[in-house]
């Protein structure tokens, strides 16, 4: 005998959501009017990010089943760090750091481009850098990091015309990953640009070049010194603007102590935001910009952008002193000048696209660390 059918079971009051459970089964999801909470929810909390700090939700994040997603985390911001050098005189010098304060990541790049001798610059790269941390005093602020810059400079230069009349210029550029500010100070022609995604690279320093810069003309001249060129061997002027005594072609450096007063060791200082989009930031001795414009910087840049950030700034290096008037009279590919170049490549969220150590002062040619920063 055949058992009797069972009964019809009632139909459920509860109706499930098109393509998915009900939102007591869907850890990742909550309710639009937050009446359906997962096993252990607090009644009136959303959905927490990190179990501390509640995630506030936007009409973006409702999906059209009445279910609102917790926005995608983007992968950190990162600083892919890289230097590059051909050397001729030894005087281009270079140095980086990189540390946590407070939390806060903080890479940090100098440039010291010497003249008259390569004792300065090679000084500077020795003790600028820990003399401009210390002075930051564990703050990794954008006003902190600007006094820093200042309070450095100017130790550097006492510290230099006691030693040798040989200067240097300073470019020092401080990124903090985590405020996404640069920070930027600089004496003399080494200098910084940002290379956004697309667009045109913008100057990150100020030139204090006696040839382009009128204010600093002025200045010398209200002190008295003395504004001329060189001259060749047929008496003839010939080269950059220069400062006597001493020669020099710009007015504000450190050292230089046979030009004496007139010369400037207060640098100029600013800071700037990283570009929503990311960017590349070139730190570089006059090597590298009397040889080729911005522009064919960030084009290279732009050619290399899938590459490990050194071969990029090898790539800048070789482009520079691959110009017709780089080259000396004595061989191919021989620089007229100490060719230097450290790249930044800054990328975070969906714009991260992917892969810095102190040299300088000898040798032929060195390329520095690749190292993933986060």
């Amino acid at each position: 005998v055949a058992p009797p059918p069972a009964p019809a079971r009632p139909p459920s009051p509860i109706k499930p959501l098109k393509g998915g459970l009900k939102g007591d089964n869907l850890p990742h999801c909550q309710s639009l009017k937050g009446e359906d909470r997962g096993p252990g929810r607090p009644p009136d909390k959303q959905i927490l990010r990190d179990g501390t700090d509640p995630l506030p939700l936007s009409s973006s994040d409702t999906c059209s089943e009445g279910v609102s997603h917790l926005p995608l985390l983007l992968p950190p911001w990162t600083c892919e760090c890289a230097e590059a050098q051909r050397d001729l005189k030894g005087e281009d010098c270079f140095d980086s750091r990189r540390l946590v304060w407070g939390g806060e990541e903080v890479v940090v790049m100098l440039v010291a481009d010497g003249h008259g001798g390569g004792e300065a610059s090679r000084h500077c790269r020795d003790h600028l850098l820990d003399c401009y941390l210390a002075s930051a005093a564990g703050d990794p602020s954008a006003p902190s990091l600007l006094r820093a810059g200042v309070a450095a400079c100017h130790r550097m230069h006492e510290e230099v015309v006691g030693m040798t009349t040989a200067g240097s210029t300073i470019t020092i550029v401080a990124l903090n990953l985590a405020r996404l500010e640069l920070s930027v100070c600089n004496l003399g022609d080494s200098e910084a640009w940002l290379v956004p995604r697309s667009g045109s690279p913008s100057r990150l320093t100020e030139d204090h070049r006696l040839d382009s810069s009128e204010p600093e003309r002025q200045r010398v001249r209200g002190m008295g010194g003395h504004l001329a060129h060189a001259k060749n061997r047929a008496g003839d002027p010939a080269g950059p603007l220069r400062l006597w005594p001493g020669g020099v072609a710009q007015a504000r450096s450190v050292g230089d102590a046979d030009v004496g007063r007139f010369i400037l060791p207060t640098p100029y200082v600013r800071t700037v935001p990283v570009p929503a989009a990311g960017c590349e930031v070139v730190v570089a001795s006059d090597g590298i910009w009397d040889a080729i414009y911005p522009s064919m910087v960030a084009a290279t840049l732009r050619g290399m952008r899938h590459q490990p950030a050194l071969l990029a700034a090898s790539a800048v290096v070789d482009r520079a002193v691959s110009q017709r008037h780089a080259y000396g009279c004595d061989g191919y590919l021989t620089p007229r000048d100490d060719t230097t170049c450290l790249l930044m490549r800054i990328s975070g969220g969906a714009t991260k696209a992917g892969r810095g150590g102190g040299g300088g002062g000898g040798g032929q040619e060195s390329g520095g660390c690749s190292c993933q920063v986060s």
